[in-house]
């Protein structure tokens, strides 16, 4: 138990750290970035980064299915939160392809973890100079 805590602890610093950084250069960084750093704060639990790279209007249902599900699983079984959490923040995200859409661009990726793969597209939208998830869904 402690060991899976420590490799769950020393896997979000790290990634927290990492999107850290990502704050410092919002406003430098392209649609695949933000996509990637919206993933990644996502799996780490860390909705207040991931609220500031989306809008929060058009991703709220998103964001607040997955604090449900975190919320839930840490209070009913936070081990099974810290597995998860492992799994997660070990996840590869690859980029595909990025095709502009008017002033929107659409991100295709896939996520990767523990033998699972999944196709999205993300559609981000520059909004006051900065990059913004508007949505995220399946890969078509």
């Amino acid at each position: 138990m402690k060991k899976y805590l420590f490799v769950i602890i020393i896997g979000i610093c790290s990634i927290v750290s990492g999107c850290g950084n990502a704050v410092e250069k919002k406003a430098e960084m392209g649609p695949e970035a933000v996509v990637e750093a919206f993933n990644r704060a996502v799996t780490a639990g860390d909705f207040d980064m991931a609220r500031s790279l989306c809008d929060t209007v058009s991703m709220k249902g998103y964001l607040d299915s997955y604090m449900e599900a975190w919320e839930s699983l840490q209070k009913e079984d936070s081990s099974a939160l810290a597995i998860a959490s492992s799994l997660l923040t070990g996840a590869v995200i690859e980029i595909g392809k990025v095709v502009k859409n008017g002033e929107d661009r659409e991100v295709y990726y896939s996520l990767e973890a523990d033998g699972h793969r999944q196709e999205r597209k993300a559609t981000v939208k520059k909004e006051e100079g900065e990059w913004k998830v508007l949505k995220i869904t399946g890969a078509i």
